[in-house]
């Protein structure tokens, strides 16, 4: 966890009585007036690793944060959605595209920020099929999308270090 997160993660008052305190746990919230305990836990996200022929598919970003940057079709799992159904539901309002399998293949911590809230949330990254491309089409918060063949893409270009390091990952797991 990065200096500037973890500063962000502390409470100044207690959510329940109202009391100010002093936090210094960054894992929980103990307040010493009332005793209520709040954990930090993170959220979680999905992402799709979806080729065409050799080559992935990667949305551009249509809103903050990170505007205009590459991405990974997937969104955040919502209450009490299993996180395969998180994707198909995600890959279908971004892209109008349906998923056909997906398979487990690795999850990495990331911070998004929105707003002035710092969220931790662990993206859980599957690698998809997809049988039918003709009716793909941007929609929800994605402006568009390209297909790169992975070693080419530029890390720079991608809006998080998650994805960074998943993609980092498929490339090495490719060469291997």
């Amino acid at each position: 966890m990065n200096p500037q997160t973890q500063a962000q993660l502390g409470f100044s008052y207690c959510p329940y009585c109202g009391q100010q305190q002093d936090s210094p746990d960054q894992r929980r919230f103990v307040c010493q007036s009332c005793g209520y305990v709040l954990y930090f836990n993170m959220a979680s996200a999905v992402a799709g690793l979806i080729f065409r022929d050799e080559k992935l598919l990667l949305t551009v970003r249509g809103q903050e944060p990170r505007k205009g940057l590459l991405d990974l079709p997937g969104g955040f799992v919502e209450f009490w959605e299993p996180a395969e159904e998180a994707l198909a539901r995600e890959i279908r309002e971004e892209l109008n595209l349906e998923i056909t399998e997906a398979s487990f293949f690795c999850s990495q911590p990331n911070d998004y920020t929105y707003g002035k809230v710092t969220y931790m949330v662990l993206d859980i990254y599957f690698c998809c099929r997809a049988t039918n491309f003709s009716d793909i089409c941007p929609g929800d918060d994605v402006a568009d999308y390209v297909l790169m063949r992975p070693e080419e893409i530029k890390p720079d270009e991608l809006a998080f270090i998650s994805t960074r390091q998943a993609i980092k990952r498929l490339v090495a797991t490719s060469v291997s």
